[in-house]
């Protein structure tokens, strides 16, 4: 039986590896492995930071016709954090976005790169600009594991 794929894992690493520094500088990318207790560290100072977790749920799975195939989606939630200004903010994601079209089809374990949403957290935080970004990668009508 194969493995079981790590959409975290492997979005960052298709991010990391098509990220276009001409249209904004490369940030930081980190995955979370840890606890939600264990705090995260990292310095703006040096770079922006996109931290990539398994959203919630971090997978569905829709049976379809007669429950031996079906849909599973996979659900990721980035956090970006810059202290550059509020604009890198918005340039960051507009990339994750762009790469999230242009490579819909790229991922070998997934058949498709969704971008989902972008909330932009407005907290009381001085010269920190931060949003999620909801991202899915999806795979229809999967042969569903039956032994």
């Amino acid at each position: 039986m194969p493995a079981e794929p790590l959409p975290v894992k492997e979005f960052l690493d298709e991010l990391d590896a098509q990220w276009n520094a001409s249209n904004v500088v490369e940030p930081r990318f980190i995955e979370v492995t840890g606890s939600t207790n264990d705090p995260l560290r990292y310095d703006l100072n040096v770079k922006d930071v996109v931290v990539g977790k398994a959203g919630t749920p971090a997978v569905d799975e829709f049976p379809i016709g007669n429950w031996k195939y079906g849909n599973r989606t996979y659900n990721i939630e980035l956090e970006v954090h810059t202290n550059s200004q509020r604009q890198r903010l918005y340039d960051i994601i507009r990339e994750i976005r762009k790469l999230c079209h242009a490579r819909m089809h790229s991922l070998t374990n997934f058949h498709r790169i969704r971008f989902v949403s972008f909330n932009e957290l407005t907290q009381q935080q001085v010269n920190v600009w931060s949003g999620i970004v909801n991202i899915q990668l999806e795979n229809s009508a999967i042969l569903l594991e039956t032994t």
